[in-house]
């Protein structure tokens, strides 16, 4: 399921009677909300819930429903971008492209581009969010000092429990490693 409850959603506009859009048929009462804005109520396994509604709604009957920027959002992002040189903002290469003196005249003229503009500056410079995990590995090292064999392992007293198993199938002389690998989640 590609939503969360919660998350806003539009109904498709081409939704048609009786027509299968994944499990379920789209019914009349669901092709009049075409082009209207939900909110997700409930998520099941194969099936949505949405607000003041009882029917069986599926991914395939919503697109998603771009943000809105609010007023104190759109004044913030104006600002992140005004602390930039304009000979590098979207915006100021509008402002010359229509031959403008300044960019208020062309936010007061052009507000639908101006937003446009915001929200994909805000899209572009949001932070992510990056989870880290911490892996331990056993590096068993022959006397050449190439890597022979690794293996994750929970802690560090397994780590000679893993150079034990691999000389006791293997002749010459080894050696391990603990090392700590720090990846992102994807």
């Amino acid at each position: 399921m590609k939503y969360k409850a919660g998350d806003k959603v539009r109904v498709r506009k081409d939704l048609v009677v009786g027509k299968r859009y994944g499990c379920y048929p789209a019914v009349s009462k669901m092709v009049e909300k075409s082009g209207k804005i939900a909110t997700i109520r409930t998520v099941h396994s194969d099936f949505y819930e949405i607000y003041k509604d009882v029917y069986s709604w599926t991914d395939e009957m919503f697109e998603p429903v771009e943000e809105e920027l609010t007023a104190e959002e759109a004044i913030k992002v104006l600002a992140d971008m005004c602390a930039r040189e304009c000979k590098n903002c979207e915006l100021g290469k509008l402002v010359k492209e229509s031959r403008y003196s300044f960019c208020s005249a062309y936010r007061r003229e052009h507000p639908d581009k101006v937003i446009e503009i915001l929200k994909q500056f805000k899209k572009d410079h949001e932070k992510k969010v990056v989870e880290v995990t911490q892996k331990i590995y056993c590096l068993v090292v022959d006397e050449e000092r190439k890597i022979v064999h690794e293996e994750e392992i929970g802690n560090s007293d397994s780590c000679m429990d893993v150079l034990k198993n691999y000389c006791e199938n293997h002749d010459g002389k080894f050696f391990s490693l603990m090392e700590f690998r720090y990846e992102v989640k994807q």
